[in-house]
């Protein structure tokens, strides 16, 4: 009976150990953003991230929901589901894939038209922890690459 008890006792605790520990949020750097084709169907690109989990276990990222700007006008928005798992007290590339729609592709192209270089993309990662969600949003601002155009990088 004393070894059910001590068994029951030592899982509970290890159990709570879960929930008494705090989590680290996770950190992410945009290192690139690209426009790889355009046409009339839209266009397509890339996001590439530097996502840091300052914990000492993998987090799992679910998602991320991101928005571009160009010229400080929203220009579009989207959302890829995602299932990577950021290793413990490690860094892990994260390139997801940018699509954007004929109609917001021509707002874009008219942003650009009427001079605007300046872009902004907010990113907003979404983890699953042992205690529940977890988002981090990230913001990056750049120009718009005079010598590559609209097909080159952002």
């Amino acid at each position: 009976m004393r070894l059910i008890v001590l068994a029951t006792v030592c899982l509970l605790a290890s159990a709570c150990s879960i929930f008494t520990r705090s989590i680290e949020r996770p950190t992410a750097d945009v290192r690139d953003v690209s426009v790889s084709s355009a046409g009339f169907s839209g266009m397509t690109g890339e996001l590439y991230l530097d996502v840091a989990n300052p914990n000492g276990f993998g987090v799992p990222l679910a998602g991320i929901d991101w928005e571009l700007s160009v010229g400080g006008a929203r220009a579009v928005t989207g959302t890829v589901e995602l299932s990577q798992t950021i290793p413990a007290r490690g860094t892990a590339p994260v390139t997801t894939s940018l699509t954007i729609d004929a109609r917001d592709a021509i707002a874009v192209a008219q942003q650009i038209a009427s001079g605007a270089r300046s872009y902004r993309i907010a990113v907003r990662l979404h983890f699953r922890t042992p205690v529940g969600p977890l988002d981090v949003a990230v913001q990056h601002d750049g120009q718009l690459s005079e010598a590559r155009g609209l097909l080159g990088g952002l």
